[in-house]
């Protein structure tokens, strides 16, 4: 995750590698791994980040916003429709397998549009209002895509920083200016250099990388790959909440599919999923009246588990999300609060009539208190403890802790003391898709 502020705040978040063996993560690196199945394919997300702060910046009055230029392609900027605009859709794709020497190496477009609809679409089923498709940002994103895949087509980095391209000694060869895809050392230099046109209102950037194997050959299609690595995103607290920035209203996404450097061809497949995310002129103070969450009431298909992400939203606790993952995270936000104090949570499996332990991580409790991930006072997470579920479906892992059930309706109560003064009692249903591993 990577602060960026220009006039109001342009951040990014980084999340990578989204397979069940805990990835590298931490201090900029993207570290990917691979998922071995016993049979077929599988698509299970764990997720891993990472952060730093930059000092503010303000577009350089000599840039034309009107037409950003991107190497090596140029385009005008869209004519965003307005937000509200967008078809609410929260229906799971539907899980396709194929076989791994039909995808081909290049952008799929049409699986990123499968993750910026699903952006939008939760994000408009919680009432937040949709994002409107921007060719610029999709430029931005789908070339830094790109520039990761070459890296990872080309080398196997022990050390990588996925929102970044800068030099790294031992695969010069690969990164900065030698990769073709170089656009900017950091994810600021891209937005300047494309002359993002909303670039003074917000920009939020997440990356996704994922490699599958499958000793049949088959792998997720690139749709329902992108599907799950957006899902992922939605389930790792501190990507979530900028995704969830009520002033978003454009969106652009890159999917790029290749062949892992060094692993067979036929049994071994790799996705990078970008995507950009904007406030515009328009929207950039909109906020929410009152509490708000995500999940909201009726979304449905959202992650089982969440197994990796940096900064670990357990730090401290001596849990190792990527052995013992917890559930679908929920996130409270009361943008119009100075302070929420979030009490009386209770988590109930509807299907099975039982209650799943949780925990709750706000500002009083932060392990990232001082640093650039510090919660605000009126936000708060509830995190489902689930070690005690028998979650995982098939597999090695058959009868072990996949976070949530599958396919299953939770219903979610809690109260709030809103600044001290009023308390508000909230309650939630929202409903899992596929288990994920």
């Amino acid at each position: 995750m990577n602060f960026i502020t220009s006039k109001k705040s342009l951040v990014m978040a980084l999340s990578s590698a989204l397979l069940l063996t805990a990835c590298g993560g931490g201090g900029g690196s993207d570290g990917g791994s691979d998922k071995s199945a016993d049979t077929g394919s599988s698509s299970s997300p764990d997720t891993s980040n990472s952060s730093e702060t930059v000092s503010p910046t303000v577009p350089n009055d000599t840039y034309t916003p009107s037409k950003p230029t991107i190497s090596p392609e140029t385009s005008e900027p869209t004519t965003p429709t307005p937000s509200d605009t967008n078809t609410t859709n929260t229906k799971p794709v539907l899980k396709t397998e194929v076989d791994m020497r039909g995808v081909e190496s290049k952008s799929h477009k049409g699986a990123a549009q499968v993750g910026s609809n699903l952006l939008s679409s939760q994000r408009q089923a919680c009432a937040l209002g949709g994002m409107a498709d921007n060719d610029e940002l999709t430029k931005i994103a789908t070339q830094h895509a790109q520039y990761i895949q070459h890296v990872f087509s080309n080398s196997s980095p022990t050390i990588f920083n996925a929102h970044g391209e800068e030099e790294i000694s031992d695969i010069r060869n690969w990164t900065g200016k030698n990769n073709p895809f170089f656009t900017g050392t950091s994810f600021k230099d891209r937005l300047l250099k494309a002359r993002y046109s909303n670039l003074a209102y917000g920009v939020v950037e997440n990356i996704s990388r994922v490699t599958y194997y499958s000793s049949a050959g088959k792998v997720a299609s690139p749709d329902y790959a992108a599907h799950s690595m957006t899902k992922s995103l939605l389930a790792a607290p501190y990507h979530m909440r900028l995704l969830v920035t009520p002033n978003l209203s454009q969106t652009g996404s890159g999917m790029i599919a290749y062949k892992p450097y060094g692993k067979a061809a036929d049994k071994s497949q790799g996705y990078v999923l970008v995507n950009a995310s904007s406030a515009d002129k328009k929207t950039e103070n909109r906020t929410v009246s009152g509490l708000f969450t995500y999940p909201c009431t009726d979304v449905v298909d959202t992650n089982t588990a969440l197994y990796n992400e940096f900064p670990s939203p357990v730090a401290g606790t001596g849990r190792n999300l990527g052995t013992d993952p917890i559930g679908q995270p929920i996130y409270i936000n009361m943008p119009s609060a100075k302070s929420i104090k979030v009490s009386n949570i209770k988590f109930r499996d509807v299907k099975r009539n039982i209650d799943v332990p949780v925990d709750l991580l706000d500002y009083s409790n932060d392990p990232h208190k001082r640093t650039a991930y510090e919660l605000p006072k009126n936000e708060a997470f509830i995190l489902p403890l689930t070690d005690s579920l028998q979650s995982c479906e098939k597999g090695r892992r058959k009868g072990k802790n996949c976070g949530l059930y599958g396919d299953s309706e939770y219903q979610v109560s809690f109260d709030v003391l809103v600044d001290n003064k009023t308390q508000e009692t909230k309650k939630i249903t929202f409903t899992t898709g596929e288990v994920n591993y």
